[in-house]
This record gives structure tokens, sequence and C-alpha cells, in this order.
């Protein structure tokens, strides 16, 4: 879990960065400084398009398998009138590299002849000038746009200087991307000067401090002390990042699209210790892995001493937050803050001493089909009697509170964990909850000396029990760090049968006949000093919402003819 949640603050944080980015191109705040100002060809980011042929070919197939081939015919249509004289075989890149301190945007369009491309889309542009140099000039709007040809390619640019930074040789630029993406975005921080790197986060810090100014709730220091957190995690990003990479494909052979995100730290750096520590170790839990489950999560990796500190003061972050949270509540007994606080306290302090001992180890499974559902998950803890604890406290606060959960603790030990069990009374007007669950919901839960299990529905003790006794079985670290897998097909066997819809069998119909059963994937995995996430989705999902849409048409037109519209 470690992994994703990190992926995710990575992604988050490099969103803000890139937009701030962009509004720094509009201010020449480091046009007099020798660092900032100094020309370099080396972009700092590089988007590709994959070629004519490749996005021709890829949309055809989503658009055929999707069950809309009119989508893809337009698209080709339209292909084909604007991209005569393109090198259809090669892809199309725009690269931004800086000039003066700031971002200029640079186009590279595969062409051997662009004056024979502008002259089929004069009616559109308007008519070209060309310099004594050879470089063409024409106006978009107000924009002028200047254009080189520079062998079997043509070179574009807001500017006429910016097209001096242009690779000699522009297929050199894509690397091993080339047409592996059908879209991919490149960003080399390190390429961006330092002064610019720090007015982005003094200008983020100033936006900061007035947003502050302008509160003055109870909870004002502890959104300044998470917002703190949040920045200083930026400002390492942006000090210690050595490339961020999006990548979005349409894999035929594979039956799936992708959307890729790999991101690298410069090496030695806090952030590449950090990075470079999680890696796969042996699992309490991969019991969770398995084919026939409707879906499953796994995780398990070591932990760094920085990523420990840093989940650390999350947590003591995450505290103050909440006691800010309930300090505003003025309706609220100070006596129930103190409990609601001691309890949440207990919790943060359980989560902050199991990240201390190094690993994160997390695995939960969700099993489905007619009229059945079960669910169970175990993950790594400090200690699991705390656990126990803090239920029992819990259970004592709401004990007597009409509708409350029955609590019943220490039940039996089973391989060394202790079962305890918490039923909740299900309204008998939740006719269909009632059909999978039963009249009761209950939960299973056991703790043990280093970890917890949790499992509900139907039968679900037996899955728990099943995950106990794998609990050693596990002696390989060849995994990913973190994966995620979900099947649709299982889920609409299960919507079905407790409530039947056409809609959801012509799905299972068209998933019954697929490549796959609705798959959708998410990967983490380690790779030096960095991390790669994926994730996929299968062709099958894509079939089965083409085969949703139709029959939602064709009720759609029988409406009409019963209404007396046709």
């Amino acid at each position: 879990m470690y992994a994703f949640v990190r992926s995710a603050r990575i992604t988050r944080s490099f969103c803000v960065v890139l937009v701030s980015l962009v509004l720094a191109a509009g201010r020449p705040t480091f046009a007099q400084d020798s660092d900032a100002s100094s020309d370099s060809a080396e972009p700092v980011i590089v988007v590709t398009l994959g070629s004519v042929n490749k996005l021709m070919q890829d949309v055809n197939y989503i658009s055929g398998i999707s069950g809309q081939p009119q989508a893809g015919g337009i698209f080709a249509l339209m292909a084909g009138t604007y991209t005569q004289g393109i090198d259809t075989t090669q892809p199309i890149a725009i690269t931004v590299p800086l000039v003066d301190g700031m971002p200029q945007p640079l186009a590279l369009i595969p062409t051997p002849d662009v004056k024979s491309v502008l002259k089929r889309l004069e009616a559109q542009t308007g008519p070209v000038d060309e310099l004594k140099d050879g470089t063409l000039v024409i106006a978009v709007g107000v924009n002028t746009i200047y254009i080189r040809q520079q062998g079997n390619w043509a070179v574009v640019a807001p500017d006429r200087d910016v097209l001096d930074l242009a690779p000699a040789d522009p297929a050199t630029l894509f690397g091993e991307d080339g047409d592996q993406y059908d879209l991919s975005v490149k960003l080399r921080m390190q390429q961006v000067p330092g002064p610019i790197r720090s007015m982005i986060t003094s200008q983020m810090r100033l936006g900061f401090e007035q947003a502050m100014a302008q509160q003055g709730s109870p909870e004002t220091d502890a959104a300044r002390d998470m917002a703190e957190t949040s920045l200083t995690q930026i400002e390492q990003l942006l000090n210690d990042t050595d490339e961020l990479q999006f990548g979005f494909n349409i894999d035929q052979a594979a039956k799936q699209m992708s959307f890729k995100a790999r991101f690298t730290a410069v090496p030695g750096t806090s952030l590449g210790e950090i990075l470079s520590s999680q890696e796969a170790i042996p699992s309490q839990f991969a019991s969770v892995i398995r084919p026939d489950a409707a879906a499953f999560y796994h995780s398990a990796s070591a932990i760094g001493p920085e990523s420990v500190q840093q989940v650390q003061s999350s947590m003591k972050a995450a505290s103050a937050s909440i006691a800010g949270v309930l300090e505003s509540q003025a309706n609220l007994p100070q006596e129930y803050q103190q409990k609601v606080m001691g309890l949440v306290d207990r919790i943060l302090d359980l989560a902050s001493a199991s990240a201390a001992e190094g690993k994160s180890d997390l695995g939960a499974v969700l099993l489905a089909g007619e009229n059945s559902m079960q669910f169970a998950l175990g993950t790594f803890v400090s200690n699991g009697n705390d656990v126990a604890a803090i239920a029992k406290d819990l259970a004592a606060e709401i004990e007597g509170v009409p509708g409350a959960p029955a609590f019943m603790f220490d039940q039996e030990v089973y391989e060394g964990v202790t079962m305890h069990l918490v039923e909740i009374d299900i309204p008998p007007f939740e006719e269909e909850m009632i059909e999978v669950l039963g009249e009761k919901l209950q939960i299973h839960i056991g703790t043990g000396e280093k970890a917890v299990y949790l499992a509900t529905g139907k039968g679900s003790k037996a899955l728990l029990t099943s995950m106990i006794d794998s609990a050693g079985q596990d002696k390989s670290s060849s995994r990913p760090v973190g994966q995620l897998h979900f099947s649709l097909m299982p889920m609409l066997e299960l919507a079905q049968s407790v409530n039947a819809d056409d809609s959801v069998m012509a799905m299972i119909d068209s998933l019954s006949r697929a490549a796959d059963t609705g798959k959708i994937m998410m990967i983490s995995e380690s790779i030096e000093n960095g991390q790669d996430f994926t994730l996929s989705i299968g062709e099958g999902l894509l079939q089965a919402a083409g085969a949703a849409a139709r029959q939602e048409q064709l009720e759609a037109q029988r409406n009409a003819i019963q209404n007396g519209q046709f």
C-alpha cells in the first residue's frame, strides 16, 4: 500500500510542478541570470505523439472492439486530409527547451517537404512567406509561426531563434520511446535551472501564507502543519527528481490499453535513497494473489529510514488536523473530543510504530459470484494486541448505543491468532443485501502478534483461516512491490443474481466471448533510483461497455416505438 500511496503523492505533486512551470513561462524573472538565461538544446519537456499509422490502427482497434467502428472511420478520414506529405511511419514530437530562462515550444514533424504540406493547408493558414535563410513564416491567428526544413523533418517554433535548438537528427530525441506509445510526456527536472525551481517553491509558499492569513479557525495551525509537510515534499521533488514520464498506449498484441508512469531521482539524493529502499520482500499475505478473485490487492516492501520519518511526520500532521476539526465543532463536549482523539492517536501511533519496523505488508482479496461475496484482508502491524485493545475500548464506549454493532471478543485462538466477531443487524428492507450477506453482517477479526486479519461475507471465516494457514509459506520477493487486479465478470454475475438486468446480461454475454473477463490491473515496481507504475485495461472491459451501450440504445428504440415516436 505504501508503494501506491507514494506513487499517488508523486503524481499529484508533479501535476502541481508542471502547472507551475507553465505559469513560470510567462515571467522573464531570470533573464538577467547567467545560469538561467543560457539557451539549452536539452529540453525540459518532451511530448511524443505516435506515428499517424500507429494512431489510425489503434483508434480503429479501440473503436471496433467498443462497437463504434464509425469513430475510427472519421478519425482516418481526418488524418488522411491533414497529414498528406507527412511521413506516417515516424512519431511527432513537441519539445520545450529553455530560452532566457523561459520554456519555449519546438515541434518536430516528419516530412521531407514541408512546403508541399503548407501548400495544402494554405486555405486554413494563409500564404507562406520565405526568409533569405529559407525559414518559412506563416500567421496563425495573431501568432507568427516559423518553420525550417531540416533533413526529413520540419522544425516549427513561435520564435525564429528557437529553431536553432532543434537536434541535428530529431529521430535521436525519441530514444526507445519512438512508436512505443500513442502519447508520451517526459519531464527532465534537472534541465530546469535552480533559480526557477526556487521561484516555484517561493511562490507556492507565498500563496500558502496568504491563504493562512485569511483563516482564523482553530484548525488553521493543523492545516499549516500539513501544508508545510506537502510543500517540503514538493521542494524535495523539485530538487531531487531526475525524470518523470507518463505514457499512454494501445497494445493490440496484448489486447489492452495501458497508462504508464516512470519516476526516477538523482542518484545519491535523499529522494533517491527513499525510492531505492522500497524493494519487494517476502510476504505473509501473498495467498490473496489468486486468478479466481474478483479483485485482489497485494503490497509487500521494505521501508527505508527516510520513508519512516516521512510516515511519522504525516501521522503527527494528521493528528493535529483531526484535533483541529474536532475543536471547531462547538457542539461536541470536551470530554467526547478527548476520547475520540485518544483513540485516533493510538491508531496513528500504531501506524508509526509499524512503519518504524522497516516494512509494509498487506493483502486483500474479494471473491464474488452468483449470490456470493467474500472479502478478507491481512496486514502487518508492530503489535496485534494493541489493535485488540483499541477495538475493546471502542466497544466499551459505544455499548448501549441503539443500533451499535455487537462485539464478541476472544472467541477462540487459531494458530496463534485470537479470533473476534462483530455483528451488525441489516435492516429488513435491504433484501438484496440480506440475500448476499445474511440477516446480520458478520465481521471476523483476527489479531496475532504481528498481524491483523479481517473478513466478512458468508463463509468468510474459512477464507480468513486459509490466509493464516499460508502466512509462512511465501519465501519469494520476485514480484511487484504493489499490485491491484480487478475482474468485472464475477461482479456482474453477482449483480445479475441479485437483480436481473438486460444491460448487465449483455455485458456478461460479451465477456463470456472476450479474450479476458474485464480485467483492470495496476502494478507498481521498484527500479534503480525510482519506480514504475502501470495501469492496464483489457479489451474485455471495453467490449462489455460497448455491449451495454448497444443494449441501452436498443431499449431506447423499443420505448420510442411503443410510445409512437416512430
